[in-house]
């Protein structure tokens, strides 16, 4: 059989069990987990700003109108590609399991590739790609948690693993696939890029030695440099916000605390069961039989390992181990930095645990398939051989398709995430606000002023006369007059640098721009003169930062495409 052809056969394998894993989405509903309806709401609000002509940064009908800056803190792919689905559907959760489902497909298919690099076998590339698929840790992040970045790291890991070996072995004309593998990993989730970091920076210091050829430290310093300057968009806003306010999701214990990390690290029971006496095991965090059978062949095949395989067998062996005991209780965590406990929960290291082991038990196994049928003569009997595989296979499905076997499907759509806004203010939660992370602190702790909030101007000190007030998506007009002295006005919308404040005087159709900053309640407040006298308009754009560092992103990364074509 040709080689094209085999390859064709092992895609379809892996697009068929990626639409396994997913036959729980083809049910009517869906089960929206933990941050489901977070992130679905997100993706229809996106969508709303889009359409209505307005900068999709600020969903402006979220936290009770005022407007939530999502989008100018949480990274962009996983929003635009569920808003495309939508905008095809006309349907936002069908958009979502669209979504899903293209992250089980591309996330099989980029585990395919890495292994195939590393082995330059298309069995063990299968197997890897297979185990890969069916862990449930996947199955927890898709359908309990419905995590949409991490799902999404769970493509790009791979890809940068992969890129960051091809360049190591001198293979630097593909070094494209770890600038790409990167920019899309730091684009879906900021935790999964920091884990992913570490695990390169160990590739690099394994592979030191090697960075005295001038060719691959060359390759490594201009990747890296493509990679920032193409996220620059998002990054640069990012600490711009930080740096005009104090924003709630970088208040120290809102996210994460010592305390917090420590007490989510797992019981090392966990790794091996769903069911641990004593733990609440709503969530599971098992590795799965199906990778560690495969582990355990070892003893079978650690002979029979070729030697080409040593070098990165060890290297995933060991940071498999490694990873599986940081994820536990046993792993000092009081004792690291801050950057470090930004992971939140170290049992989101069994996204590295499950590619690791993933790797190793494709190799371990493949290695026993070959081993099997080497000491078959009959070739009638090595077609046979394929029955006892298929049923596995099959089980292995069916095991981690049992996880989510009884989880509750509700049936809504557009309209359920259009419905009026309720912000629970003793648990600060909203189903379209998430938990208030990006709310400035001031909001927070005004909370209730915040959330009953009728969305009218209120005059903080001086008089003025304020005349036909409108706000809608988004946008506030209005005309005052009779202003008096230190007058300052509280406009209804959250603070968040990039506010526009035009004014227009009855006397004269030359616009000015009257700066704003933000009021104790954390919202936007102007200060005026006593000569204002004319007409207002306040909308949100992105500030000349941002549009900026946007001109530097896309011209860096159309120029990089345009390279990558001309070098092929």
């Amino acid at each position: 059989m040709k080689k094209s052809k085999k390859k064709i056969i092992y895609y379809t394998l892996i697009l068929i069990t990626a639409i396994i894993m997913c036959i729980p989405l083809f049910k009517n509903g869906i089960h929206t987990g933990d941050d489901g309806d977070f992130h679905i709401s997100r993706a229809l609000g996106t969508l709303e700003q889009i359409r209505n002509g307005n900068s999709p940064l600020v969903i402006s009908r979220f936290s009770n109108n005022l407007g939530f800056g999502w989008n100018l803190f949480y990274p962009p792919i996983s929003t635009y590609s569920i808003v495309l689905f939508t905008f095809l559907t006309n349907n936002v959760v069908i958009g979502m399991k669209i979504f899903l489902i293209f992250t089980f497909i591309l996330s099989g298919i980029s585990m395919f590739k890495l292994v195939n690099t590393l082995t330059e076998n298309d069995k063990i590339s299968l197997i890897s790609s297979i185990l890969y698929l069916i862990a449930p840790y996947r199955m927890l992040n898709v359908y309990n948690r419905v995590a949409v970045g991490e799902i999404l790291g769970f493509v790009f890991i791979p890809i940068v693993l992969r890129g960051i070996y091809l360049i190591f072995k001198g293979k630097t004309e593909k070094s494209y696939l770890y600038v790409l593998g990167t920019i899309g990993l730091i684009l879906s989730h900021n935790i999964s890029t920091l884990i992913t970091f570490f695990i390169g920076l160990a590739l690099v210091l394994t592979n030191f030695k090697k960075l005295k050829d001038k060719k691959i430290l060359k390759t490594l310093i201009f990747s890296t440099i493509i990679i920032i300057l193409s996220v620059l968009f998002f990054e640069i806003p990012l600490l711009e916000q930080k740096s005009s306010a104090d924003y709630e999701v970088f208040r120290y214990g809102k996210m994460y605390s010592r305390g917090s990390v420590f007490i989510h690290a797992l019981h090392p029971w966990q790794l091996l069961s769903s069911h641990t006496s004593g733990i609440d095991n709503g969530m599971y965090f098992c590795i799965g039989l199906p990778i560690l059978i495969c582990l355990l062949t070892y003893i079978l095949v650690k002979k029979y390992i070729p030697l080409e395989y040593k070098s990165f067998y060890k290297f995933f062996a060991i940071l498999g181990i490694v990873t599986t005991i940081m994820s536990t209780a046993l792993f000092p965590w009081f004792l690291l930095p801050d950057i470090l406990l930004m992971i939140q929960f170290p049992w989101r290291l069994l996204s590295v645990i499950i590619l690791c082991f993933s790797i190793i038990g494709g190799i371990n196994l493949g290695i026993l398939i070959d081993l099997i049928i080497s000491k078959i003569k009959n070739r009638k009997n090595i077609k046979l051989l394929t029955i006892p595989f298929l049923i596995l296979y099959i089980l292995s499905c069916l095991y981690s398709l049992n996880f989510v076997k009884n989880l509750d499907f509700k049936d809504v759509d557009n309209s359920y995430y259009s419905e009026k806004e309720i912000i629970d203010t003793n648990y600060k939660v909203s189903r379209y606000s998430s938990f208030l992370e990006y709310w400035p602190q001031k909001a927070i702790d005004s909370i209730d002023y915040v959330a009953n909030h009728d969305n009218k101007i209120l005059i903080l000190s001086g008089n003025a006369i304020i005349s036909n007030e409108n706000k809608k998506n988004g946008i506030l007009t209005f005309e005052i007059n009779n202003v008096s002295e230190n007058t300052t006005l509280e406009l209804p919308f959250l603070f968040y640098k990039g506010y526009v404040v035009k004014y227009k005087s009855y006397d004269s159709d030359e616009i000015s721009i009257i700066k704003c900053n933000e009021s104790e309640h954390g919202l936007v407040q102007i200060n005026l003169d006593t000569n204002v006298n004319g007409y207002f308009e306040v909308s949100y754009h992105a500030t000349k930062l941002h549009k900026i560092c946007i001109c530097i992103s896309s011209i860096t990364f159309i120029s990089y495409l345009i390279y990558i074509l001309y070098k092929k």
